[in-house]
């Protein structure tokens, strides 16, 4: 098919979000800034997986999931290589960017590594964007709040 782009349900969730002047400013209070690299995970994909696709863009970066659960996007805020930090314990390996991303949820900012990095990393959980009645993907301001503005 020459010509067409293969893109995911997130990929197409994240760049209606960062298409939407709403989806911007959210992501903007949580340190998002145009032009930073978003990796694309399934929810179930391993933690070091993710990381090693992570590690290829200039951190920091936005990783980008959905909540089978809910059908929330989900972003994860993650700097990588921090050498000021302390160096914790790696996380097992069968945790995907799901599990990282709903415990970070618990605390303001989560120190963690992965096996093969050698220093620990930053992991900010933004506050999933949810679907608003009328409104094709979460995130973005429903109509009625349109015609507010």
């Amino acid at each position: 098919m020459t010509g067409r782009i293969v893109r995911s349900k997130i990929a197409e969730l994240a760049a209606e979000t960062i298409g939407s002047r709403h989806g911007r400013e959210v992501l903007k209070e949580h340190g998002w800034s145009e032009g930073m690299p978003i990796v694309i995970a399934q929810h179930d994909e391993k933690l070091t997986d993710v990381m090693a696709l992570a590690v290829v863009h200039q951190p920091p970066v936005l990783i980008a999931t959905l909540d089978p659960q809910s059908n929330d996007l989900c972003f994860t805020y993650v700097v990588i290589g921090c050498t000021d930090l302390e160096v914790v314990a790696p996380r097992d390996a069968k945790d995907s960017i799901l599990d990282l991303y709903r415990e970070a949820q618990s605390t303001p900012c989560l120190t963690f590594r992965v096996a093969p990095l050698t220093h620990s990393a930053i992991a900010h959980a933004i506050p999933p964007l949810q679907k608003s009645a009328g409104v094709k993907y979460p995130g973005l301001p429903s109509a009625v709040d349109v015609r507010r503005a």
